[in-house]
Formats: C-alpha cells, sequence, structure tokens
C-alpha cells in the first residue's frame, strides 16, 4: 500500500464515529430521583442506549470512558446538539458516578443531579 492510499485509509476512518465504551448502566430512560416517571419534563429526561447519555438538548451519543476510580467514571461524549438553526455534533466531557445498574449522578461542574431509570418510560 503507498502512502497516499494510507493516508486516505486514515482520513476515512478519521470521520467515523469513535467507538463508545459501555456504561456500567441499564438501557433506558432517566430521570431525576425527584421525578415522577410518568410525564417527566424534558429537562429531567435522559436516555441510555448502550452507547451514550442523551438528553432533551442532544443525542446520537458516543461515549468514551476517559478515566474511572471506582464507581465515578470520566467520560468523553460525541452527540448531535439540537437547538440550534441545524443540528451539529459537539463534544462534552463529564464526570458520572455510578450509583448502581440503573442509577447514577452527574458530578460535572460540582453538580450532583442524581438520575434513576424508569422502567417503561418511552423516550
Amino acid at each position: 500500500m503507498n502512502i497516499r492510499a494510507l493516508a486516505a485509509c486514515l482520513l476515512i476512518l478519521g470521520t467515523w464515529p469513535v467507538l463508545a465504551d459501555a456504561l456500567p448502566l441499564r438501557r433506558g430512560a432517566y430521570v431525576g430521583v425527584d421525578t415522577d416517571c410518568k410525564d417527566p419534563p424534558n429537562v429531567e429526561l435522559r436516555v441510555y442506549d448502550g452507547k451514550g447519555l442523551g438528553s432533551s438538548k442532544a443525542g446520537d451519543c458516543w461515549a468514551r470512558v476517559l478515566s474511572r476510580r471506582g464507581d465515578v467514571l470520566r467520560i468523553e461524549q460525541d452527540c448531535r446538539e439540537y437547538g440550534g438553526p441545524r443540528p451539529e455534533r459537539g463534544i462534552e466531557r463529564s464526570v458520572i458516578r455510578i450509583d448502581g445498574p440503573g442509577r447514577y449522578t452527574d458530578l460535572t461542574g460540582g453538580g450532583s443531579g442524581s438520575f434513576r431509570l424508569c422502567p417503561g418510560l418511552k423516550p
């Protein structure tokens, strides 16, 4: 393989989404721990699809675990961001603590928003 062909292959591979790291969470819809599962407001809804944690502002997410210390994970997500004139992809770093297979706490920026799985809730 010549240099040009190798460079073209690397360029093509570099434009594909990064493979997601599976987070130790069950797939499904999550809401804030103090929020009713029946009809949660969008701001309280998160969705884990096995690839990343999405919200009403971002979807089609691909999470990558940057580091792990016990139950605390530093993650980087590549998501499609909604709300602008056209959806674009963006990268965001977060810190989450896994509190169980159906619970996590978002520790990003000193926050402490805890979320729980709502079985049966359709995102």
